[in-house]
């Protein structure tokens, strides 16, 4: 899975603390905690803990939730608390105040462990990708498994009885998102994890789908393997991947940014030699997929597109706590809030790598964190236009993701600490919309066509003629 927030190294000596509040995925300290009922009484102590662990962590807790709902949310959850629970069975309930945070970085990390632990034991989550637009839920790439074959194009009508509508309504809740359509957007990026988690599915599938017209189901079990087609071009990785799309047009899809610096680095100097060998005139980066990660390998990315030095963001705000506050307090008190202006300026990379032609980002629904940080660097600083579709999440967000365990299920919570302003400085709350908005064609999505990848190409190839 793609890690969903900006992590820095916390070094014990510097900071006076352990790191264990920036591990995403930790194991559990007892794993019979797993199969364990939990008394209700506790399950109710672990609401509040959760509730109150975010109050105090979030840098605009007042601004970001909707408090009423989720007070509300709150007395309902305890009320429908009223037998012992397991872990699985208690998220599924405590799981759904998430969606009233909302903020794409603070929510309630699904019982990964027990998943981890029915994966090894032979069951397998769903096994597609899907893409979510306006026209519906598409599987974007042809797959295989024996006999059988998911062509590319299908459209993803109800799983396991349950109308595709009706599985992502619900899913949103267990998400964070600053809009539903981030959230949505969200459950498409973890849908194999969400499915489980949110409604017990696992191993076994019964997938409806229409394909040229044509309705089938579709019986998924643990016996198949499936797997990209041998004719699938398209890379699902959680790396990078180039590809030259004609004579003058580069590809450079980039699904994270939660990627180790060194070794990011690495691959782009490789990456953009190959560019420069190419010889292409123009370079479209795909971040539609992009959820975030490291900054340092958004900033690395852009240093190669750059042309005048340049920031990530014009301010920074952190809401200090018990773990991020430093050694002997240095930073401040807990529930301090610290402000500062970032004049941290970056020079674009000093190589003959370095890319001088025409550049376009691809941005859509999902891209977020580190992946917004890089699409307003670019817009803010002119260093290409970005075309797609809007985010869903605000082109000024939170970041900086602390976590969490609630101390009887030990559940796993995280939570933005830090505040951050785009680099021109304006801090209206609006998604990063492109300079080139393109909407999927229905037609195309049928036909498994990229629309904006269509409407791009061919926008590029008018203007590199004029040249």
């Amino acid at each position: 899975m793609k890690t969903i927030a900006f992590l820095v190294s916390c070094l014990l000596f510097l900071v006076g603390c352990s790191s264990s509040h920036l591990d995403i995925f930790p194991e559990l300290d007892d794993p019979a905690l797993m199969q364990e009922k939990i008394a209700p009484e506790l399950l109710h102590q672990d609401i509040d803990a959760f509730v109150t662990g975010v109050k105090q962590r979030h840098p605009d807790f007042s601004g970001y939730a909707d408090e009423a709902k989720l007070n509300l949310l709150v007395e309902q959850t305890k009320a429908n608390i009223t037998a012992p629970m397991t872990r699985k069975e208690f998220f599924r309930h405590i799981g759904r105040l998430s969606h009233a945070f909302q903020d794409g970085h603070s929510f309630l990390i699904w019982p990964y462990q027990e998943l981890n632990y029915l994966q090894k034991s032979g069951e397998k989550p769903f096994p597609f990708s899907i893409d979510l637009t306006k026209n519906g839920v598409f599987v974007p790439v042809q797959y295989a498994s024996e006999n059988q074959n998911l062509y590319a194009g299908s459209q993803v009508i109800s799983i396991n009885g349950l109308e595709i509508s009706q599985i992502f309504s619900e899913a949103q809740n267990y998400v964070g998102g600053e809009t539903q359509e981030l959230r949505e957007a969200f459950v498409a990026e973890r849908f194999p994890h969400l499915l489980w988690a949110v409604f017990g599915f696992i191993g076994q599938f019964d997938v409806e789908l229409l394909h040229q017209g044509q309705r089938q189901t579709l019986h998924i079990d643990n016996s198949q393997s499936w797997r990209l087609a041998a004719t699938e071009t398209r890379q699902v990785s959680d790396e990078f991947v180039y590809r030259q799309l004609n004579s003058k047009v580069g590809y450079l899809n980039v699904d994270s940014f939660d990627i180790e610096p060194s070794k990011f680095s690495n691959q782009l100097d490789t990456v953009f030699s190959r560019i420069q060998q190419d010889k292409v005139q123009a370079l479209i980066i795909d971040i539609r997929d992009n959820t975030g990660g490291n900054t340092d390998t958004a900033t690395e990315l852009a240093r190669y597109i750059a042309d005048k030095p340049f920031r990530l963001v014009s301010k920074v705000t952190e809401k200090l706590n018990q773990d991020n506050r430093g050694l002997f307090s240095y930073k401040g008190k807990p529930g301090d809030m610290v402000t500062k202006d970032w004049d941290d300026y970056v020079k674009p990379l000093d190589s003959e790598h370095h890319f001088d032609g025409n550049v376009i980002v691809l941005t859509g629904p999902v891209t977020y964190s580190a992946a917004i940080v890089f699409a307003t660097t670019v817009q803010d600083n002119q260093f290409g236009l970005l075309a797609g579709q809007p985010t869903g999440g605000f082109a000024n967000q939170s970041a900086q993701g602390n976590l969490f365990n609630l101390p009887h299920s030990q559940l796993r919570a995280y939570v933005a600490t830090r505040l951050l302003v785009r680099p021109s400085g304006n801090a209206e709350t609006t998604a990063v919309v492109p300079d080139l908005v393109i909407d999927y064609s229905l037609q195309d999505q049928q036909n498994a066509v990229d629309t904006v990848l269509e409407h791009v190409l061919q926008r590029l190839d008018e203007v590199l003629a004029e040249k």
